[in-house]
């Protein structure tokens, strides 16, 4: 590690020999999608030297993939296996399919872009201080469109050149996933109730143009539109319990648009270069179950809880 939190430039870590581009464009399923860039590693990096079976790589890669897909959405994966026994150097590939391949992603789209990453037990931060590192580029405007139409050697320049560093610090921008699921001001409160079935959620995030964000709606929010305001302060619904206070919803909920709902609360938002310790401080003093991340009053994605479990927990 170098003084003031620096670890070293992204571009060093990630050897020019290990991009590959034209990933699986074949056809293929998973595993061998894997086995193809870990071809790649043995092959031009110091890996085959570690006296690791190739095959030990790829179960444990496919076991992290079989628990949860690595596949996060908006094009990209990041496979990887932490090492505990003999492995000494970190090692990484950036593999690349201007096509796209169905990688299992979170969001159904085929992915672009994977980033795989075998690291020492010991040393198991490293994956989540790399693929912040990778997300500060892949994420400077238009990069993604030209990294598409480039050759290896132009992708190792561009990441070069970027100076993107890997640090100590994570940062909400880090972790945070794409936002799956979006409602609008204009839509009917049944037409977001489908949209909360079909993500499988509690909360959608509400925009308009150019993402800008506008709150949330949650299902406490469906739960309480037309529900009698002396309904809330009960402490019990013994000589109440066979009235019906959702008629009148349910009659009128193709009607009734988001912009009609008040939402007079508190949105859980946060800020993209806020920390680790904040984000977790907001979850556990303000029992929050997820945070949706705003920059100049766009959304940008989302954290929840279940992120700092396997993004963190399972990551170190």
């Amino acid at each position: 590690m170098l003084p003031g939190g620096v670890f070293m430039k992204l571009s060093i870590l990630l050897q020019r020999e290990a991009i590959v581009t034209g990933i699986n464009e074949t056809g293929g399923d998973k595993r061998s999608i894997v086995a193809g860039m870990l071809d790649t590693l043995f092959a031009n990096t110091g890996l085959k030297d570690e006296g690791i079976e190739k095959s030990v790589l790829l179960d444990a890669i496919m076991f992290r993939e079989e628990e949860l897909t690595t596949a996060i959405g908006e094009g990209f994966a990041f496979p990887h296996a932490r090492i505990n026994e003999t492995l000494k150097g970190s090692y990484m590939l950036f593999g690349v399919s201007p096509g796209g391949v169905a990688f299992g992603s979170l969001d159904r789209k085929p992915v672009n872009f994977f980033l795989m990453s075998i690291v020492p037990g010991a040393n198991s931060d490293m994956l989540l201080k790399s693929r912040a590192a990778f997300m500060r580029v892949m994420n400077i405007p238009g990069i993604r469109e030209k990294i598409l139409s480039m050759g290896t050697g132009e992708i190792w320049e561009l990441l070069d050149k970027s100076g993107i560093r890997i640090t100590g610090d994570i940062l909400a921008r880090d972790i945070m996933s794409p936002q799956l699921g979006i409602v609008r001001q204009d839509m009917s409160l049944r037409d977001v109730a489908i949209a909360l079935h079909f993500y499988h959620t509690d909360s959608l995030p509400v925009v308009e143009d150019g993402n800008k964000f506008m709150g949330d709606i949650s299902c406490y929010d469906l739960f309480t539109y037309e529900l009698p305001n002396f309904f809330l302060s009960l402490k019990t619904i013994s000589f109440v319990k066979h009235m019906n206070p959702f008629e009148r919803y349910f009659n009128m909920d193709n009607r009734i648009r988001v912009s009609e709902i008040k939402r007079d609360r508190e949105f859980p938002v946060i800020a993209p270069d806020a920390t680790l310790m904040e984000i977790i401080f907001q979850m556990t003093t303000y029992n929050r179950h997820h945070l949706y991340v705003v920059e100049d009053g766009k959304l940008l994605g989302m954290i929840d809880r279940f992120a700092i479990v396997d993004k963190i927990l399972l990551t170190t």
